[in-house]
């Protein structure tokens, strides 16, 4: 998998219960989730801004997912 990430916006990263991890923009969740071949309950996400590392809600990463692309 291959991503390009935009350091003007924010950077997430996805971490799997198995260790596998990946870092993306927000309007590359979905496809980044996909590929990795997420389950449900088994994953992290992470936010990076301003420098820290934020464990992100599920609030959260529900309005992530439904950014239009």
């Amino acid at each position: 998998m291959k991503t390009e990430i935009n350091n003007s916006m924010r950077v997430l990263m996805i971490y799997t219960s198995t260790a596998k991890q990946c870092f993306c923009n927000p309007q590359d969740l979905k496809r980044c989730m996909a590929e990795m071949r997420v389950t449900e309950g088994y994953y992290t996400v992470y936010e990076f801004w301003n420098g820290k590392q934020k464990k992100l809600s599920k609030k959260a990463i529900n309005e992530f997912l439904n950014l239009k692309n």
